[in-house]
């Protein structure tokens, strides 16, 4: 596995633990700790796989497969736009809408990561903005339909943001 790869899958085991645990908040308060746990657990897990099979196999990235100045404008421009909406939502009195507006948005920025990526391996960020944003639009449309409670969507948002993003540390295991 190419070292980028694996510095890649790291960071995203770490969001998804930051997702895990903002979705844990939206859960009795009584579950919060259990499901902090369990986060935990399988971050470090999937994490220690990562790392094991990222120094077995001595493969490196070639020079010139990133584009920095891509990603800096994809991470920008998601930063703008979080700060924007969360200002927004706030003043509108939506703040129910916040958490899964801001994965639509995280979700949004991953096709800026798949561009970045010069010689191939964008699909996966594909696919993880795919699924975040379909599942905040989910989510966005329960709320709005009063399908789901506001805690719910915040735990709901949370937890599906971390699963997506550990199945794709996952698959730079397979």
């Amino acid at each position: 596995m190419p070292s980028a790869v694996a510095i890649g899958a790291l960071i995203g085991i770490c969001f998804a633990f930051a997702w895990a645990v903002a979705g844990a908040q939206g859960l009795g308060s009584r579950w919060r700790g259990l499901a902090v746990a369990i986060a935990a657990i399988v971050s470090v897990s999937i994490g220690a796989a990562v790392m094991c099979r990222s120094r077995s196999v001595h493969a490196v990235a070639t020079p010139g497969s990133f584009n920095g100045a891509v990603y800096g404008w994809a991470v920008t421009l998601e930063l703008l736009a979080i700060v924007i909406t969360v200002i927004a939502l706030r003043r509108r009195g939506h703040s129910e809408y916040i958490m899964p507006s801001v994965a639509f948005i995280v979700g949004a920025h991953f096709f800026g990561l798949a561009r970045a990526m010069i010689s191939g391996g964008g699909k996966v960020f594909i696919w993880i903005g795919g699924l975040m944003c379909i599942s905040a639009a989910v989510i966005i449309f329960a709320l709005a339909r009063s399908l789901v409670s506001s805690a719910q969507s915040i735990a709901v948002t949370g937890f599906s943001c971390a699963i997506i993003l550990w199945a794709a540390a996952v698959s730079t295991l397979i």
